[in-house]
């Protein structure tokens, strides 16, 4: 029986793990082209059939309309005519099916749920997952928009509403739109080793590999934001001179503004206090030189503003979920 189980195992791998990517209708058209697209990828750069990606929906027929209404995709077949033993199962939505009601699905989702190794969903799937009862007394996240919602309206779930991913036990829940493709790259990591999966990042000509650690929203699109020309030139102005002290005092008069007013102006247009601001623009300066330099810790520390090596290993890893040095050792592999 052993042997005939370890030749079945060997089988399924040597025409690729199966990995099932089930949609629901009108789904978000890039929710479920690129975590598909990352699964290809994978395939050709490890030159055999690491995956097997199926396609199937819970609508009454196998087209699949978009979200957006000009793009439409053919599943291969209903999830309730689904043969047994896939690996992996990965849920796509859209913002208006976060809402939908279907018992019978929720019914399958429980079944299948603790006999697949894997069990995932993209941005708002996971309004599927904790309606089906899946997520109560487990982390997961969503995109940021609507992690308030999911935890008002699910309260037993621990809602993460600030991570990229999020793992607990065999379910997996990714933030919004491009996390997807961050969650696919995981299970390839997984699956593959970290070699695999960097090379399909670069493929995909991605700026930057995010583990689930790592915070949704960047600082640097913050500056992009505010509509006052004053405080978006001083944002710019911080990013060119995070070496200095930048004290709310030095800031506020930068603006012209006194302390009281410049810091409740700010906060208003950025959504952050200054002192916020400034040190998760350092964290982000950081982060570019331990991707494109060979700089030694304490020379990093001092060209983006920290006292000390020490007190930039403690902000970086509370921002960014790892330390300086797995950071960079994730993104030389």
């Amino acid at each position: 029986m052993a042997t005939q189980n370890g030749n079945s195992q060997r089988k399924r791998e040597a025409s690729g793990r199966r990995v099932v990517v089930l949609a629901v209708p009108p789904v978000d058209e890039f929710d479920l082209v690129c975590p598909v697209q990352v699964f290809g990828a994978a395939n050709r750069l490890a030159g055999k059939p690491v995956y097997r990606v199926e396609v199937v929906t819970n609508g009454k027929d196998v087209r699949v309309q978009g979200e957006g209404g000009v793009l439409s995709f053919v599943a291969e077949t209903s999830y309730k005519a689904l043969n047994a033993n896939f690996d992996s199962l990965l849920l796509v939505c859209g913002l208006g099916t976060r809402n939908a009601r279907d018992q019978a699905l929720f019914a399958w989702l429980r079944r299948v749920a603790p006999t697949v190794r894997r069990l995932g969903s993209v941005c708002v799937g996971s309004f599927l997952l904790a309606e089906a009862g899946l997520l109560n007394g487990r982390r997961a996240t969503s995109h940021w928009r609507f992690s308030k919602e999911l935890a008002r309206r699910y309260p037993m779930v621990k809602v993460e509403s600030e991570l990229v991913w999020v793992k607990d036990e065999n379910i997996y829940t990714s933030a919004g739109i491009s996390a997807g493709i961050d969650l696919a790259l995981a299970w390839v990591e997984e699956d593959c080793g970290a070699a695999i999966a960097q090379e399909v990042a670069r493929e995909l000509v991605l700026f930057l590999r995010r583990s689930g650690g790592q915070k949704q929203l960047s600082v640097s699109l913050s500056a992009q934001a505010s509509e006052m020309k004053a405080i978006q030139e001083l944002q710019l102005w911080i990013t060119d001179n995070l070496r200095k002290k930048l004290a709310v005092q030095v800031l506020a008069d930068r603006v012209a503004m006194s302390v009281r007013n410049f810091e409740r102006v700010f906060t208003r247009e950025v959504g952050r206090t200054p002192s916020q601001y400034v040190l998760q623009a350092r964290v982000e300066a950081v982060r570019h030189q331990l991707e494109r330099t060979d700089r030694g810790l304490k020379q990093i520390a001092a060209a983006c503003g920290f006292g000390s090596a020490d007190v930039m290993r403690r902000s970086f890893s509370r921002f960014v979920g790892v330390t300086p040095n797995q950071y960079r050792q994730s993104t030389r592999v």
